[in-house]
């Protein structure tokens, strides 16, 4: 179907044209491992903030705390995942299992290769720009993320 300048010029439209081919594919490349690439997601951010609770986790992925439950009982049930305790009786930590620890870097890596697959029109240095384009992307009130 045909676009018109309207489509082409409006960021949003083409932000999630990109990202519906690009989560098509990285869907595709997480299938071996029975996981969407969203609960990749939550297993980097537990294995860089060990011992981080269901909230904060919560948070940083923009869903509600019985989401985070959800999902969390989803990557315990995998063996991916394990709830300690946490800094007060309410809470839990999660942390990484070993096998969750040695399967992160192969999930990872199936998804560099998806994004491999989806940037090969692109130059190393559009790559670099597009990243960095794309983190500024939002209110300009917004507080930069930490990378």
């Amino acid at each position: 179907m045909k676009q018109g300048a309207d489509l082409r010029g409006l960021i949003g439209y083409q932000v999630q044209r990109a990202h519906l081919v690009i989560d098509t594919d990285a869907r595709a490349a997480m299938a071996a491992h029975d996981l969407s690439p969203a609960k990749l997601t939550a297993l980097i951010l537990i294995r860089d903030n060990p011992g981080c609770d269901q909230t904060a986790l919560g948070r940083a992925l923009s869903i509600n705390r019985s989401s985070a439950m959800k999902l969390v009982n989803i990557l315990a049930e995998r063996g991916l995942v394990e709830r300690r305790p946490g800094r007060d009786l309410r809470t839990n930590a999660l942390w990484l299992t070993p096998d969750g620890e040695a399967q992160v870097p192969v999930m990872v890596d199936a998804l560099r290769t998806s994004d491999a697959r989806m940037t090969a029109r692109l130059s190393a240095e559009e790559v670099r720009t597009l990243n960095g384009l794309l983190r500024k992307l939002g209110p300009a009130t917004r507080a930069a993320s930490a990378d």
